[in-house]
């Protein structure tokens, strides 16, 4: 009978996995899209930092205007990822849902923090030296943790090695100062994202 038929285990197991692969495969389509979000966002406001502070003696911090590109365009690339995750998980139960709401909360949790840390160290009377320096390779440290804890929901390699980068990025950049890590996170950080996006926009599928 119909009933009979619809709750057979097996057939529901196969419907679970079956949503499953989609979800894997709306989220491959979509992650060189994510990754040039990110990369752009990176290179250009960490660029842009770096060129308003590049003829600082001594250093003093970036311009305002600087930091609010900087803020905006990580918003933007943090609002791409949530809402990419949601769309290609909806319609999905159980485990695979729960999976792509924690990994959206991750990133408003996991920068918020940052930025709450951040304020922590100025009001202890962190320099700008200091600030600067967290400034620059925090966000990549946070995006680099992210990425390898995702990266074992999914087994997507191409994304633990990213993230594996961007940790050693952000740890590279804390002992460049503050002028540098601005330079080597828009450059290492911000091209790491642009190789991904080429290197998964010129994979084959399957």
């Amino acid at each position: 009978m119909p009933e009979d038929h619809a709750l057979d285990p097996r057939v529901a197991a196969a419907l679970i996995e079956q949503a499953r692969d989609h979800a894997r495969s709306e989220l491959a389509i979509r992650q060189p899209r994510l990754y040039a979000a990110w990369g752009v966002a990176w290179l250009a406001g960490l660029g842009l930092m770096w060129l308003s502070v590049r003829g600082q003696h001594p250093y003093r911090g970036p311009a305002g205007w600087s930091v609010a590109v900087l803020a905006v365009l990580i918003v933007a690339a943090v609002a791409v990822t949530m809402i990419t995750t949601t769309w290609a998980t909806r319609g999905i139960g159980g485990a695979s849902a729960r999976q792509g709401i924690m990994y959206g909360l991750c990133w408003p949790a996991g920068f918020a923090a940052l930025f709450i840390f951040e304020g922590a160290l100025s009001h202890a009377g962190a320099g700008a030296t200091v600030m600067g320096i967290a400034g620059a390779a925090g966000p990549l440290l946070v995006t680099g943790l992210i990425y390898v804890a995702a990266a074992a929901i999914w087994l997507d390699r191409t994304m633990f090695a990213l993230g594996g980068w961007l940790l050693a990025v952000a740890a590279a950049a804390g002992w460049a100062g503050p002028v540098g890590a601005l330079a080597v996170g828009a450059l290492a950080g911000g091209g790491g994202f642009l190789a991904a996006a080429a290197f998964l926009t010129g994979k084959k599928p399957g």
